[in-house]
């Protein structure tokens, strides 16, 4: 797997960066723990602070777009993606009661 770095964002509010990828693969779309591994060494950072976002395949190619969110500390990740996912999970709750 080759990742190349295309963009750099810096959130300061947030306490992270985020990093847009574009990764070239043999054979299928890798996991995201294989992803989040090779992310880690290129950034030269801990896996416990990267959050994957989003991976956009291209249809018929052996590439992908990789959105990644690096904080600064594991605290900061666990504080911020965890408040998105409670509000997922309320949503998804009080669509099925209705």
């Amino acid at each position: 797997m080759e990742l190349k770095l295309l963009k750099e964002i810096e959130m300061p509010l947030l306490s992270r960066k985020r990093v847009n990828f574009d990764i070239e693969f043999e054979g299928a779309t890798p996991s995201e723990k294989e992803i989040l591994a090779n992310v880690a060494k290129k950034l030269k950072a801990k896996e416990d602070q990267i959050f994957i976002r989003h991976i956009y395949p291209k249809y018929g190619e052996t590439r992908a777009k990789v959105i990644v969110h690096l904080y600064e500390s594991p605290e900061k990740l666990k504080d911020i993606e965890e408040i998105k996912k409670k509000k997922k999970k309320e949503n998804g709750k009080e669509e099925k009661k209705e």
